[in-house]
């Protein structure tokens, strides 16, 4: 393979369009050789030509024998498919969550994954986010002591998707995030999802995992008039406050003494730490080229999504059964 590796976008639809002005960045850059778009929609390609000057495909095969790697962007119902035929052609892959509809779909792709020796990269965007890994620091170094509780809000008003219902497309982005956060998956999860728009697709859900005995609440919905992308997480020595769209961190060195028969209050003080603000598509894509160039194991795999998958389809059930759902563990 080549030093700069060719990649093909394969979708433009609205997420999509954020991943093409990052590879046309990219190519300018040196960091790839952006082989263009492929889209079976042709008045979707010719729109896209004449925006932006690139080479545009309507015929698979013709698009593939000029790429290495592929940026899969496109509804979550073609994930599967579309995902599989990349592997089985030998394209590195870098797909967007969810990995598939269901686990059965994803242990498919994970088991043509193994078998090969292609870079598979699952896309979660926070991951990839510097105040995110900021946080993780301060955890590490037990900034705030044990942790006691995750509380997340992934919410704003906004049009409802087409493909999956917001537990998969928002929610899934904090649950990812508190396992990243505590090293583990929960052990049970209690879920309500509501059908306030339509019966078709959830738009709002409270999702509450299991550590045992850490705990986390998740909140999404497309109905809060401000958007918000900001999680909490309490500790026994303080706290810390993230807002993923600015890429702001505030830890809040508070904690309670105990103090004959009652809790009194001990405040250290509060730091803003000085985080660079960088494009987390930027960074996630710079890394799966990255990852093909060099060969190795991207930080999103196929794990995390059959995990955060397994979870999603738990909170589901639960959300059925109005009861909480043991994670079988795998």
């Amino acid at each position: 393979m080549a030093n700069v590796p060719s990649i093909l976008l394969v979708g433009a639809g609205r997420w999509g369009r954020h991943h093409l002005r990052v590879l046309i960045e990219l190519q300018s850059k040196k960091l790839c050789n952006f082989v263009g778009v492929y889209h079976p929609n042709k008045e979707r390609i010719q729109y896209l030509e004449k925006e932006f000057g690139i080479e545009t495909f309507s015929n698979e095969e013709e698009a593939l024998e000029k790429t290495d790697a592929v940026d899969i962007a496109i509804p979550a119902y073609n994930h599967f498919a579309v995902a599989k035929k990349m592997l089985l052609a030998r394209k590195d892959v870098l797909l967007e969550k969810p990995l598939a509809e269901t686990i059965t779909e994803a242990r498919e792709l994970d088991a043509i994954h193994r078998n090969s020796s292609q870079v598979f990269m699952l896309g979660n965007i926070f991951r990839y986010n510097p105040a995110v890994d900021f946080v993780k620091k301060l955890l590490v170094n037990e900034e705030i002591g044990n942790i006691r509780f995750l509380r997340g809000h992934f919410i704003g008003f906004r049009y409802k998707e087409k493909d999956s219902g917001i537990l998969a497309t928002t929610a899934v982005h904090f649950i990812y995030l508190s396992n990243y956060f505590l090293d583990r998956l929960p052990q049970s999860v209690w879920a309500k999802t509501d059908y306030l728009l339509d019966p078709v697709l959830d738009d709002h859900c409270l999702v509450r995992l299991n550590y045992d005995p850490e705990f986390s609440i998740i909140e999404s919905d497309f109905f809060a008039p401000e958007k918000s992308r900001t999680m909490d997480i309490v500790g026994t020595h303080g706290a810390i406050c993230l807002d993923a769209i600015s890429q702001k961190v505030v830890l809040h060195q508070k904690k309670h003494i105990c103090v004959k028969d009652r809790f009194e209050i001990s405040d250290e003080g509060t730091s803003y730490p000085n985080i660079e603000y960088q494009e987390p598509l930027y960074l996630e894509l710079t890394h799966f080229l990255e990852c093909v160039r060099n060969r190795t194991e991207p930080l999103t795999s196929i794990a995390d999504g059959i995990n955060t998958m397994q979870i999603i389809e738990a909170a589901y059930q639960s959300s059925r059964l109005d009861k909480t759902v043991t994670i079988q563990a795998k």
